[in-house]
């Protein structure tokens, strides 16, 4: 993974401390896929982590729980996310990096605004 030099171009601070997120595609198209994974660096509009899943493409849309947990009575929220870029990080493992495009809402009225 090539590094830039020069000014910092992100928008907003990564925090690179590991979050638990889940990851599902938005359109399965026969992938039987739901992956539960440590975050690398993340932000409140991005995450980015490690799969060896090679089924990740640019431009893919994806549902992400961040932070997400498995504990009873935990709230998780899901996302609209889109796959910005890929790199390849050697032994079989890629790197994700997701743009969070909006939350998703299911429910009553009350969750309309």
């Amino acid at each position: 993974m090539a590094r830039l030099t020069g000014p910092e171009r992100r928008r907003k601070g990564r925090l690179k401390l590991p979050q638990t997120v889940r990851v599902r595609p938005s359109d399965t198209h026969g992938l039987d896929l739901d992956e539960i994974l440590p975050t690398l660096n993340s932000s409140r509009d991005s995450i980015y982590f490690a799969s060896k899943n090679e089924f990740y493409t640019e431009g893919m849309r994806v549902f992400v729980t961040y932070p997400y947990s498995d504990k009873p009575g935990s709230l998780n929220r899901e996302s609209l996310g889109k796959v910005v870029r890929i790199d390849d990080l050697g032994h079989g493992r890629r790197g994700i990096a997701v743009e969070i495009l909006m939350p998703v809402y299911i429910g009553g009225k009350e969750t309309m605004k």
